[in-house]
């Protein structure tokens, strides 16, 4: 079941929203097919599987077959995966966990055992719900998991008091090297990442994925209520490459129509959004992003940005690289200020990179729902 874990992350930024599936086939001890879900519309890892059983010349009659998701048993865009594992003669199906898709919610369980097929599910369940939040949220309401991701460092300081790179402080990242490419690696795996406008006009970021291979690469938003973002910006002028989503409140689109124009005429979408007092409203931006098919949204920052979305109770996960270093109490350094108390998270998870250290974890706890417990 770990491996259908491995195979299914292959998919992630590409088969949104459906969620991500691995499988894997296994007859007279050995593995004899493997597959994923490779892209949204694309064939099933069911049916990847099975395929590559055929071009290895096995035959899966009899086999086990075990997937992170439970079987779709619905037309769909491929049809459905439960009739194809029927016809194959599959013996066996693990599965780690039920889908919540109204279309299957226990059904192609209920699909396979009708037909003489031993089902059992739950193994690796924790991880492989984890593994698919995204979606799993997405289905519950429709808007994407929200993902807040900071570095910091001893202290909570979140970047230097001098500018990044200058002649009098030459430390351009808290994180290490080894963090930040993790940070590319997360980057792919999500539908969009979003800043305020005050890293746009701070720092001037690209927000893309640098590393190797061709992916879709994700949305890229920016939270501009007063649509002050410059033309210049490198988010601007790299549009037409990978989508950029500015949200603005309607009053400020319509005072500044022009610029607004010439943004779209770039490649960029201004998308007007509700808002109280000069702020945006952040739950009218996730559904947005939701109506968009985004089940992941990296919410990278700045301060202000980290601050609004935590006060309004609306991360599920975080992400916070810490390094081990001390910045001082320079006034100018942004710093991590919330105001609130949490609760503690949940499924906590810590990674050390060299000399830093990443810990993650959800906000809510994982709890079945009443369909599932019935299913199982």
């Amino acid at each position: 079941m770990q491996e259908t874990l491995r195979l299914a992350v292959k998919g992630a930024g590409l088969a949104a929203p459906n969620p991500m599936v691995g499988a894997v086939i296994v007859k007279d001890g050995r593995v004899i097919g493997r597959g994923y879900h490779h892209r949204f519309g694309g064939a099933h890892a069911e049916i990847e599987a099975l395929e590559d059983c055929v071009r290895q010349g096995n035959d899966p009659t009899g086999a086990i077959m075990l997937v992170n998701l439970e079987p779709c048993c619905h037309p769909g865009k491929t049809g459905p995966c439960t009739e194809a594992l029927i016809r194959a003669g599959i013996g066996e199906v693990d599965i780690a966990t039920l889908d919540e898709f109204e279309s299957v919610r226990g059904r192609g369980v209920g699909q396979l055992r009708e037909k003489g097929i031993r089902v059992r599910v739950g193994c690796c369940e924790t991880e492989a719900r984890r593994f698919n939040s995204g979606y799993f949220k997405y289905l519950r309401t429709g808007r994407p998991l929200v993902i807040l991701k900071w570095a910091q460092s001893l202290d909570g300081k979140l970047a230097w008091p001098s500018e990044p790179g200058s002649a009098e402080n030459p430390h351009r990242w808290i994180s290490n090297e080894k963090s930040r490419r993790h940070v590319h690696q997360i980057r792919r795996q999500v539908g969009a990442i979003l800043v305020g406008i005050g890293t746009v006009l701070a720092d001037d970021p690209l927000l893309t994925v640098r590393l190797g291979g061709k992916r879709h690469p994700p949305r890229r938003v920016v939270l501009d209520s007063q649509l002050r973002i410059p033309e210049d910006r490198q988010l601007v002028k790299t549009a037409p490459e990978a989508s950029v989503l500015i949200y603005s409140l309607s009053q400020s689109i319509q005072d500044k129509g022009k610029v607004a124009s010439r943004l779209q005429e770039g490649g960029c979408e201004v998308v007007a959004v509700t808002g109280k007092e000069e702020r945006l409203d952040l739950e009218a931006v996730l559904a947005d992003l939701g109506k968009r098919g985004v089940t992941e949204l990296l919410v990278e920052g700045g301060a202000t940005i980290l601050k609004a979305f935590v006060e309004q109770r609306l991360v599920d996960k975080y992400m916070i690289y810490i390094a081990p270093i001390l910045i001082g109490s320079q006034s100018e350094a942004p710093k991590i200020d919330f105001g609130i108390s949490y609760d503690p998270l949940h499924d906590i998870k810590i990674t050390k990179f060299d000399t830093d250290i990443l810990i993650e974890g959800f906000t809510e706890k994982l709890i079945k729902s009443s369909f599932e417990r019935e299913a199982l």
